[in-house]
């Protein structure tokens, strides 16, 4: 006869098996105004991912325990607008102390600690304009976390997780943390920036990560296929939309073939003893 004890023992291993199951996100990086059509730094083709995105929410709602939108929100005079540097070229180098302030004329580093290529952009995606705000084809939920980015007016914030120096982090590695996430879905604008930076980052913080090509656009074709290879390169898995299927079922079955085993032989220890 099995005791109480046993059952209840089986009831909480079966529990944990549950509750180990891999967590998965869904990233929607910056699909906002500012980078569709008709926008200040418009991507082209950008607005085609949309339903892509939308379509993955809706076809893998019940596998995806949380969706993230990254927001980039630029304050009027960001650094990273050309139209702060009168001028210059397109690419400029800007140079920070060891606590991440800018060198300028308020700032005399005694010392340099990061040296930051920065490419300048057309003024976008202003704090509080029409040009910052999601699009209204994109699918939203009240559960949804927005995590705004490039704030600091001092420096660019390509990646979801950190600012370009890496000084400065958003609250996203937290919000997945505390969701016990372990893998990410990336999607959105732009493949070779924002997308590549925030995919670079999840993997070095140890998420396994996907970047679906279709639900993504570069800037440029070359810079595109430059950030493709090199993401192929650091391990993160490039997929299609078709995909998608595939990846969620071999991650939720990753989660009952690592559990079961341990399962089966504290099961073992319990009945002979």
């Amino acid at each position: 006869m099995i005791s109480p004890c046993w059952l209840s023992a089986l009831t909480f291993l079966l529990l944990l098996d549950l509750t180990c199951a891999r967590q998965i996100a869904l990233l929607i990086i910056d699909v906002q105004n500012c980078f569709l059509p008709g926008g200040s730094l418009a991507v082209t083709e950008g607005d085609k991912v949309i339903p892509v995105i939308n379509n993955i929410r809706s076809e893998y709602k019940a596998d995806i325990s949380l969706v993230a939108l990254s927001q980039d929100w630029h304050c009027s005079d960001h650094i990273s607008f050309a139209s702060q540097h009168k001028g210059a070229g397109p690419i400029i180098q800007l140079l920070y102390d060891k606590s991440g302030s800018l060198c300028d004329e308020n700032n005399n580093c005694t010392e340099v600690a990061y040296n930051l290529t920065q490419h300048l952009w057309p003024d976008h995606c202003v704090i509080n304009t029409s040009s910052a705000n999601f699009s209204l084809s994109l699918t939203q939920e009240p559960s949804d976390i927005v995590i705004r980015k490039g704030y600091n007016c001092k420096v660019d914030s390509y990646s979801a997780f950190y600012d370009n120096g890496g000084f400065r982090y958003t609250e996203l590695h937290d919000k997945l943390q505390e969701a016990g996430i372990d893998a990410l879905i990336i999607t959105g604008l732009a493949r070779d920036y924002c997308v590549y930076y925030t995919a670079m980052d999840a993997k070095k913080l140890g998420y396994e990560t996907y970047v679906v090509l279709d639900a993504t656009r570069p800037v440029t074709k070359a810079t595109g296929d430059s950030a493709v290879a090199d993401m192929k390169i650091k391990g993160i898995q490039i997929i299609e939309s078709p995909d998608v299927a595939t990846v969620i079922a071999q991650l939720t079955s990753d989660a009952i073939h690592l559990q079961s085993p341990f399962i089966i032989m504290i099961s073992m220890i319990f009945m002979f003893h």
